[in-house]
């Protein structure tokens, strides 16, 4: 990485970092929207702000993240072969979560939103599932790490 470039991200995380704190401050100081003052939801006037700049940040990461995905594939064609595997391991994933998920509607008292429906259901459960099964691989390949660097020894 060249020289500018190592400054200029250092210079940005640095701003971002900024902004962010600034939002934390106004959110838990700057005050409560009227009418919820004194309740159990009271809203920080900032609220949409906060999520609006969540939402930029999301879409910065995702695109810096795509652009060196790309760069790296170009620079390094051999990864093209890792990642279409790792792509691959990742859908035999989502298609194990859907067979185990279910869109059976919750009986929830006193509930009136309109999440409470099978779709929303369905893919609530998928990533559900995802995320299990990707903590139980982050946890074996610790285990199988920590193992066989004792039986290397």
């Amino acid at each position: 990485m060249g020289a500018k470039l190592k400054q200029l991200t250092v210079i940005l995380s640095w701003v971002l970092m900024a902004l962010t704190v600034i939002f934390a401050i106004l959110f838990y100081f700057g005050g409560v929207v009227k009418g919820t003052e004194g309740t159990r939801f009271e809203e920080p006037t900032v609220t949409n702000s906060f999520i609006a700049y969540a939402y930029f940040l999301l879409a910065v990461v995702l695109l810096i993240t795509l652009f060196f995905s790309i760069r790296n594939m170009v620079l390094n064609p051999k990864g093209i072969k890792m990642a279409l595997v790792a792509l691959g391991v990742g859908a035999v994933l989502v298609v194990i979560a859907a067979l185990l998920a279910d869109n059976t509607v919750l009986d929830l008292p006193h509930y009136k939103g309109s999440d409470n429906v099978p779709r929303t259901l369905f893919w609530t459960d998928i990533g559900l599932y995802v995320a299990y099964f990707l903590a139980a691989l982050a946890f074996i390949s610790i285990i199988y790490s920590e193992i066989s660097k004792f039986f290397k020894k």
